[in-house]
């Protein structure tokens, strides 16, 4: 599903960052009860998620909720707020194919049938069922990377100035073999919804547009934003260069000749043309 970039996470529905949302224009606004909401004030933002849901308040942009894990004892609470403006439903900390079935029955059972649900992986366990729990269900469309409680799951430091490089080296291969080994087993799965883990720095846009473009290189087709900033730094950074757009399409355009051609000095068989097919959005 194309056109999926920006997932701009929204804490609770409050009202100041839902009437900012036409403005920021993400292409998805993450109504969020989990991780970015006080335990105390879940249930005003359960049902403010519940008003929000149910009416048109917020034209033009695609409502995600986030709950809190399956076989929680708030993730019933999270469903009361559920309503028909939901495009998909976040579901953190998975971990087993079983989650996944629940929560899609949950659904059907409110009568909620076209919703996405998106399983994210932020543990060294999901991430080794991570095939399975896209394979779950056919409302499995997307999957996202939870970076920061994966790495508290796997034991590794802050990420911060001051820590010593060695070990910010070896945390960063550590990641990056998890969201290799994650981008494996979604391809496997056949799921092209692929969202990012959010940049923490708020206002870092160079800092969040860079990690955009290295997340388009691992195959991510998105990323979560922190903040409204953030919106447009992500779309910078998963956007092609004028130069691999030009090269692209030349690619595809030789690649309907069939066989192996020269295309701006680089040979191109048909392996070349489905990846520059995919860099342009194009079928092959």
């Amino acid at each position: 599903m194309g056109g999926l970039v920006t997932w701009l996470f929204v804490p609770g529905a409050t009202e100041r960052f839902v009437a900012k949302l036409p403005a920021a224009a993400p292409d998805v606004a993450v109504l969020d009860l989990e991780d970015g909401v006080a335990e105390k004030d879940r249930a005003a933002a359960r049902e403010r998620v519940a008003a929000v849901l149910g009416a048109d308040s917020v034209a033009g942009v695609r409502l995600a909720v986030r709950t809190n894990p399956v076989g929680s004892s708030e993730f019933g609470q999270d469903l009361s707020a559920l309503g028909p403006r939901l495009f998909a439903l976040l579901l953190p900390k998975v971990n087993q194919p079983e989650e996944i079935v629940v929560a899609a029955e949950s659904l059907l059972e409110r009568g909620l049938v076209d919703v996405m649900l998106v399983p994210m992986i932020e543990s060294a366990l999901g991430l080794r069922n991570a095939f399975a729990v896209l394979r779950a269900h056919k409302s499995v469309g997307g999957v996202a990377l939870g970076a920061e409680d994966l790495a508290a799951d796997l034991g590794l430091g802050l990420d911060v100035p001051g820590a010593p490089a060695a070990t910010l080296e070896a945390r960063r291969t550590v990641l990056a073999h998890a969201r290799a080994e994650l981008m494996v087993a979604t391809a496997a799965a056949g799921v092209r919804v692929r969202v990012e883990s959010p940049q923490l720095g708020l206002f870092a846009e160079e800092v969040v547009a860079e990690a955009a473009a290295r997340a388009r290189g691992y195959g991510f087709s998105g990323m979560f934003a922190v903040h409204p900033a953030q919106v447009g730094a992500i779309r910078r950074g998963f956007s092609l260069s004028p130069a691999e757009k030009t090269l692209s399409a030349a690619i595809v355009a030789a690649g309907a000749a069939g066989g192996a051609v020269s295309v701006a000095g680089r040979m191109v068989d048909k392996a070349v043309v489905r990846q520059g097919a995919g860099a342009v959005g194009e079928k092959e």
